[in-house]
């Protein structure tokens, strides 16, 4: 019985290896596509199950091998389709599904732990136990840090599993009033109310996105005073739901009135009812995403995941989201493609988002080239 561990590292490898193959001349461009998309799918699951190889507790490993017995299939009848190619690619794509099946029927359902069972962080799998949070995140952690006139940024990292991988960061922005706004806000401590607080009151609370909202309700509990704001739809979501988060109003493309006409607002669509909310802040012509440009430093990753996350273009000097996010908002590209120009033509100086190395300058020709998946 192959161990939902082993399963993991094999995910990530197959992965890497279909994306590999499918910049691969020697294949014919359709079998090379089949295999680009293939590794995407494989990727994209992978990281939503609830095994030491996830990062999001959203698909358990029952769901996992579903999903990967569909891939397998996909291959599998894709090969046996494609009558007008080469006899070897069509058996490479037949004999990778076959491989994958064997793999399936050989794996077991039950993970020793996961990102949603509390325990057992993905660095045990990547081999970056006990990892120093500075060596994943951008130190000074869990402290303001000015990079304009009015705004600010708290570099920290994501709990246990996350915290090996990825770091992230908020944004914080001092409207015309001295209140402050918090984009995406990170974990909460005391300490660091406290170091805010001596900005400015925190009035404005942002979950711009379905994947920035989980340290939400301790502020709201340390913050009575602040409002909460959603990006569209992150209400109805089940999660949020049932943790019993409290949205007061949810974002659309015009900026609340209380933010005093410092900040205008951009929603980015997507299908399955994703929504990601952007802030430009007009006085320091300062950009703020979430997930939607990604740049992730090389130092700072696993090795078992860099040359993965390079494949999909995650990783400096590229700035793309993951496949499955890019996927997602291709779902409605004609409107998200409209929101990226919209975002271009703000011709913002600086673009700060939640992971990895942000753009301190250059930020509209940056920007331009990150968006370049969505809008060329």
């Amino acid at each position: 019985m192959i161990p939902t561990r082993q399963h993991g590292a094999i995910d990530y490898a197959v992965a890497a290896a279909l994306v590999g193959l499918s910049a691969s001349r020697s294949l014919p461009l359709p079998v090379r596509r089949t295999l680009g998309a293939a590794g995407a799918y494989h990727a994209s699951y992978s990281v939503l199950t609830d095994y030491e190889g996830g990062l999001k507790p959203l698909l358990t490993m029952r769901e996992h091998l579903a999903l990967d017995a569909l891939g397998a299939a996909t291959l599998c009848g894709v090969g046996l389709m494609m009558r007008g190619q080469p006899t070897e690619a069509r058996a490479l794509l037949v004999g990778i599904g076959l491989a994958e099946f064997a793999v399936i029927a050989a794996s077991s359902t039950t993970p020793a732990s996961g990102p949603g069972q509390g325990a057992g962080p993905v660095g045990r799998l990547l081999g970056q136990e006990d990892v120093p949070a500075e060596r994943v995140s951008y130190p000074p952690l869990e402290t303001p840090k000015p990079v304009a006139e009015d705004v600010f940024i708290v570099d920290s990292t994501l709990p246990h599993p996350l915290g090996a991988v990825l770091p992230v960061r908020m944004t914080v922005l001092r409207l015309p009033g001295g209140e402050l706004l918090l984009h995406s806000p990170t974990r909460f401590s005391y300490g660091l109310k406290s170091r805010l607080e001596e900005l400015g009151p925190i009035r404005h609370l942002v979950a711009p996105s379905f994947a920035h909202w989980t340290f939400l309700q301790a502020w709201q509990g340390a913050c009575p005073q602040a409002t909460t704001w959603a990006a569209p739809g992150l209400r109805d979501r089940s999660q949020v739901r049932r943790s019993g988060l409290r949205l007061d109003h949810d974002l659309g493309d015009s900026a609340p009135a209380e933010w005093g006409g410092a900040v205008e607002t951009a929603v980015i669509p997507g299908g399955i009812g994703f929504h990601e909310v952007a802030l430009f802040h007009r006085p320091s012509r300062s950009l703020v995403l979430t997930d939607l440009v990604m740049r992730l430093d090389p130092p700072k990753i696993p090795a078992l995941l860099r040359s993965v996350l390079k494949l999909f273009g995650m990783v400096a000097p590229d700035s793309r989201p993951p496949p499955y996010l890019r996927a997602v908002v291709k779902l409605r590209r004609r409107e998200a493609a409209a929101a990226a120009r919209r975002l271009v033509a703000l011709q913002p100086e600086r673009v700060i988002f939640a992971h990895g190395h942000w753009f301190a300058q250059d930020g509209t020709a940056e920007l331009r080239h990150s968006l370049r998946w969505l809008l060329d």
